[in-house]
């Protein structure tokens, strides 16, 4: 079976695209919103996912995307095409956990409306399981963040962290500020928290002395090209 030859243009506006407009919002507005890079906002908004170093990358941006916007999940629904829920709802986990599947749901339909060369390749890389979803919850879990090498990029990293739910304990100094790669740190017992974090991240996960199970560690280093 062959794929389908490209598409030269995803229609716009996208459904994200139209979002952002509608907020009357410029795409270098956003960027400084989330952290995210501008290039990275017209991949969200044109569907080409597959340009993100993961499928996690990818998915993270969205949500990060989606929280800055402040899209509700009656409207994220509506983005992705799924049912409208009646009534009204309040803003709590459970809510933003919906919105989180509605947005995944949206970038799941952009993906298949841009298949590209790129995409092909993907497919071959090797999926990392997700851990199992029986895990604390991320506002649980108390999470620190330090500064390896760029103190941007160890706020925006933090910020990401913050917008996927978890409890963010402390921002401050590494040790040093030479640490090539992020990594998420994890105690005794911490090693399926930490593997979700790392997950989550597309970064590397190593254990720890003197984390307790509901501690993590992160530690910001240089970000790459597609992290900017």
């Amino acid at each position: 079976m062959e794929l389908a030859h490209p598409l030269d243009t995803v229609p716009h506006p996208s459904p994200l695209a139209e979002a952002r407009e509608r907020r009357d919002l410029s795409i270098k507005q956003v960027a400084y919103r989330t952290g995210l890079s501008e290039q990275e906002i017209e991949w969200l908004e044109d569907g080409r996912i597959y340009r993100f170093p993961s499928q996690n990358a990818a998915m993270l941006a969205g949500i990060v995307y989606a929280t800055a916007l402040g899209i509700d999940r009656w409207e994220a629904r509506r983005l992705a095409g799924l049912p409208m829920a009646p009534g009204g709802f309040r803003v709590n986990a459970r809510a933003r956990l919906i919105v989180v599947a509605a947005i995944a749901g949206l970038l799941s339909a952009l993906a298949v409306m841009v298949i590209s060369p790129d995409l092909r390749v993907a497919r071959t890389r090797t999926v990392v399981p997700i851990p199992n979803a029986n895990l604390p919850k991320p506002w649980q879990l108390n999470v620190t963040v330090l500064n390896g090498s760029d103190i941007t990029w160890t706020r925006t990293l933090a910020s990401r962290i913050g917008a996927m739910g978890y409890t963010i304990k402390h921002v401050g100094k590494a040790d040093r500020f030479d640490y090539r790669t992020s990594s998420v740190f994890y105690g005794p017992g911490g090693r399926a928290v930490g593997l979700r974090l790392a997950h989550q991240l597309a970064v590397a996960a190593r254990p720890a002395p003197g984390l307790k199970p509901n501690q993590l560690l992160v530690i910001a280093g240089a970000p790459t090209a597609l992290q900017q």
